[in-house]
């Protein structure tokens, strides 16, 4: 058994990497208070994506409260403000576990939180929280529509969404384009209490992610426990030799 393999089964026997949340939750504790009120049609949506972070009784929820603490510790030491979540392959969890952290990343109070769709050929940040976007990054970036008519707010405070917009097979050329990169800068820039939450496409089935590594701080993997092979999670973090790693999340533990 090598290192990956002995990292990975001390995580189950230990619980102690942070693990995303079953498909059902039957806990139907109070929404904490947002912009929009969330009927009781958008928390059955929001169950069936398994979002559960802004549940103020929630044992589900404090998984990612966990997750929150220990990201921020990392970033904060190193003066981060941007952060990538990714995995090695589409079904991993990394879009659900994006949400459910930004916004126990909004709950802090400390900041603010943005919310970028970065999968240009397989948009979807956006359908957990039932928004429709009028446009996206794909029309800022080919389309000059200002970036003001991008954004989007979900039913939570202290949260913005940009989402992909129509999707595109220009996509790892688009992500490594000047005025991508320009907008990541201000995007980090901007404000000082902004918290950039990147959900970028699977390493291993594209290279969108590879292409845009140099514009994001720290990177967070997931991994499915029980599906993804050492020697995917090995090529996975071989991809990302030249990024600064923080952690991974072993999802599907339950």
């Amino acid at each position: 058994m090598d290192r990956l393999e002995r990292a990975l089964e001390k995580a189950r026997q230990k619980r102690a990497t942070l693990r995303a949340v079953p498909a059902q939750d039957n806990a139907r504790t109070a929404i904490l208070p947002a912009p929009n009120s969330l009927s009781p049609d958008d928390e059955r949506r929001l169950d069936a994506y398994r979002i559960v972070a802004h549940r103020p009784r929630s044992q589900k929820a404090d998984i990612y409260r966990q997750l929150r603490t220990k990201v921020l510790h990392k970033m904060n030491a190193s003066g981060f403000k941007t952060l990538a979540v990714t995995s090695p392959y589409y079904g991993d969890g990394k879009t659900t576990v994006t949400l459910n952290l930004g916004i126990s990343l909004a709950l802090d109070l400390k900041q603010t939180v943005l919310l970028v769709d970065l999968d240009l050929r397989k948009p979807c940040l956006h359908r957990p929280l039932n928004l429709t976007p009028q446009a996206g990054l794909t029309d800022y970036l080919l389309r000059q529509k200002p970036l003001v008519d991008c954004l989007l707010r979900p039913p939570f405070e202290r949260i913005s969404l940009l989402p992909a917009g129509p999707a595109s097979e220009q996509s790892s050329e688009l992500l490594a384009s000047p005025k991508m990169i320009n907008l990541a800068h201000e995007l980090k820039t901007r404000y000082a209490d902004r918290f950039v939450l990147y959900d970028m496409p699977p390493v291993l089935a594209q290279d969108d992610s590879i292409a845009f590594l140099p514009q994001v701080d720290a990177i967070l993997v997931v991994i499915r426990d029980g599906v993804t092979k050492i020697d995917d999670l090995k090529r996975c973090l071989n991809a990302l030799s030249g990024a600064n790693v923080i952690g991974t999340v072993l999802n599907n533990c339950w």
